[in-house]
């Protein structure tokens, strides 16, 4: 990183940062894409992992738009099954293009929502 100041006797500093980045959870697939046939069943899984240091519970999920997907989380983060699956399903009967958002709203401070990127192309 460079900083510029007005001082002339250091006009520019250079500043380094350091330091270990930690994920929250394990997101598998990290983006879901729906590619297919129109009229053919399009789904996908994500499994959401939170790592045990960063324990979290779904609250709800919510979409940018929601208007081409369908979603659901299909089993629950407990401490005897630690993995989430959110089902994430294409609506779109005609050709096109799409992309949405689902929002994953958590109890955690440190991360109340987890974006997941949703891609989709009807053919």
């Amino acid at each position: 990183m460079h900083i510029e100041t007005n001082d002339p006797n250091r006009p520019r500093l250079d500043l380094a940062v350091s330091g270990t980045v930690e994920k929250f959870a394990e997101i598998r697939p990290e983006r879901v894409f729906l590619g297919g046939s129109a009229g053919t069943p399009l789904f996908a899984e994500v499994q959401i992992t939170p790592r045990k240091n960063f324990p979290f519970t779904i609250k709800k999920i919510t979409a940018e738009s929601g208007e081409f997907i369908r979603f659901e989380i299909t089993q629950r983060c407990t401490d005897a099954k630690r993995v989430c699956i959110l089902r994430v399903e294409n609506t779109k009967a005609e050709k096109g293009r799409y992309a949405d958002i689902l929002y994953v709203h958590t109890d955690s401070a440190l991360r109340p929502t987890i974006p997941v990127y949703v891609t989709g192309m009807i053919r």
